[in-house]
C-alpha cells in the first residue's frame, strides 16, 4: 500500500503527538539505515552473491541533548556499517572534547555551563561540565609521571607563580616547569610541578623526579639565576654544564635604573653578550663585561655588586658553543615563550581552586603544544658537536 504525501504527514502528526519528536527521529533514522543496507547488498551481490542481511544490533546515539535507541542493521559478512552513523558522531564525546578545550583556553567551568546552556537548553550544568574536565585528570597525570628519555642534549628550567588557594586562604605560589631539546633535535615539555616556593631545594627535588622518571645525563642545563642552583646540578647532574639566563639578567639590570640610562645600558649589554660572531670569545666577553662594570658600577650600586668573575661566567657558557645556537641557549625564551601562554589562561581567574586544579589546566596548555613541538626539529643544532656529536 503506497500513502499519499497527505497521509504521511497525518501519520506524523499523530506520532508526533502521543509519543513525541524522539520517536520520530528514531523511525526515521532506523528506516534510513534499513534502506542504506538494502542498497549496500545489492552492489555487494553484484560480485559475490554471498552477502545478505544479518539482523541488528542496538545502539544509541546522542544528539542535541536528547538520546536515541537505534536498530542498527548487520550483514553476513561484517563489512556494512551505516554512513548515517558517521555523520551523527556521539554528541557526548563531542561535548566532553569541546568543553576540555574551553577549558585549557581559560574559561572557568561555570563560563562552559553558561556558554552550553545557552545552546542545549539545562542538558549540562556546571557540574556535569565538571565532571568532564576531571575525566581528563587520570590521562594528564599520566602524561606528566610518563617514562622520559635517558639523555636529553639541553634542559630548560623555570618557574611561574600564581595565586593557589589552601584550606581557606590564597597565596602565590610556584610552579616549575622543565623543557628539553630531544636527541632528534625537537623539543617536548618534561614537567610541571607545583611547589609551593621557588628554591634550590625545590629545584633539588624536581631534578630527582626527573632522574626517576628516566633521565641519566645532560650535557646542559639552563636556567635563572636562582642562588645555590649551580650546586644543586652539579650534584644531580655532575657532568652538566650550567647556562645561566642572559635575558633574565638584562631585564633585572635595566629595571633598576633611571629612564634616561635604560636604553643606553641595554645598548652596552647587547655588546657583551654577542651570539652571531663564531670569533667571539668568553675571555673577551668577561672583559666587556669589567668595562660595563666600571662605567656603570659608579652611577648604580647594584651593578657594582656584580664583581665576582666565577658568577658570571654562568652567563657565558654559552659561548662554548657553535655560534649558530647561541641564540637558543643563553637564555630560558622557549619557556617564557610559554609560561606566555599558561599566564594567559591563569589570568582569567583571580586564583585556582587547589593545586590540582593549575596542573590539570596547565598540562593542557602543555599537551596541546607538545604536538607542534615534536613535529619541528631546530636543525641549525647540527652544527654544534658538544651536544650533537654524531649529527
Amino acid at each position: 500500500m503506497q500513502l499519499t504525501d497527505r497521509q504521511i504527514v497525518l501519520a506524523i502528526e499523530e506520532i508526533l503527538l502521543t509519543r513525541g519528536i524522539n520517536t520520530v527521529m528514531e523511525l526515521f533514522l532506523n528506516s534510513l539505515m534499513g534502506l542504506e543496507r538494502k542498497e549496500f547488498l545489492l552492489v555487494s551481490n553484484e560480485e559475490t552473491k554471498t552477502n545478505k542481511g544479518n539482523g541488528y544490533r542496538f545502539g544509541s546515539v546522542f544528539y542535541k541533548g536528547s538520546s536515541f535507541r537505534l536498530r542498527i542493521p548487520r550483514d553476513r559478512i561484517g563489512q556494512f556499517y551505516p554512513v548515517i552513523l558517521a555523520l551523527l558522531k556521539n554528541e557526548e564525546e563531542d561535548i566532553s572534547n569541546w568543553a576540555f578545550e574551553l577549558y585549557g583556553k581559560g574559561l572557568t567551568t561555570r563560563d562552559i555551563s553558561e556558554i552550553f546552556q545557552n545552546i542545549y537548553g539545562n542538558s549540562y550544568s556546571k557540574s556535569s561540565i565538571s565532571r568532564i574536565s576531571q575525566s581528563y585528570k587520570a590521562e594528564l597525570e599520566d602524561w606528566r609521571n610518563r617514562p622520559l628519555d635517558k639523555h636529553y642534549p639541553v634542559i630548560m628550567v623555570d618557574a611561574l607563580h600564581t595565586r593557589i588557594r589552601r584550606d581557606s586562604t590564597v597565596q602565590v605560589e610556584a610552579v616549575y616547569v622543565v623543557m628539553g631539546l630531544c636527541e632528534d633535535k625537537s623539543r617536548d615539555i618534561l614537567a610541571i610541578e607545583n611547589i609551593p616556593t621557588e628554591s634550590s631545594s625545590g629545584w633539588k627535588s624536581l631534578f630527582g623526579n626527573l632522574k626517576s622518571r628516566g633521565i641519566e645525563s645532560t650535557n646542559l642545563i639552563i636556567a635563572d639565576g636562582l642562588t645555590g642552583l649551580e650546586q644543586v646540578i652539579a650534584e644531580v647532574f655532575p657532568q652538566a654544564k650550567f647556562q645561566k639566563c642572559v635575558t633574565h639578567l638584562k631585564r633585572n639590570i635595566v629595571n633598576k635604573v633611571r629612564s634616561s640610562h635604560k636604553q643606553e645600558i641595554a645598548d652596552d649589554l647587547k655588546e657583551v653578550f654577542v651570539t652571531g660572531d663564531p670569533s667571539y670569545t668568553k675571555e673577551m666577553a668577561l672583559n666587556r663585561w669589567d668595562i660595563f662594570i666600571k662605567k656603570w658600577g659608579k652611577k648604580y650600586r647594584y651593578i657594582s655588586n656584580f664583581k665576582s668573575r666565577l658568577e658570571m661566567t654562568y652567563y657565558f657558557t654559552y659561548l662554548d658553543y657553535d655560534s649558530r645556537v647561541r641564540s637558543m641557549i643563553y637564555t630560558t625564551n622557549w619557556i617564557e615563550n610559554l609560561n606566555k601562554q599558561f599566564r594567559k589562561v591563569l589570568k582569567i581567574r583571580n586564583s585556582m581552586p587547589s593545586d590540582e586544579s593549575v596542573l590539570l589546566l596547565l598540562s593542557k596548555v602543555a599537551l596541546d603544544k607538545t604536538d607542534r613541538y615534536l613535529n619541528h626539529p631546530i636543525y641549525n643544532f647540527k652544527f654544534d658537536k658538544n651536544l650533537f656529536p654524531d649529527s
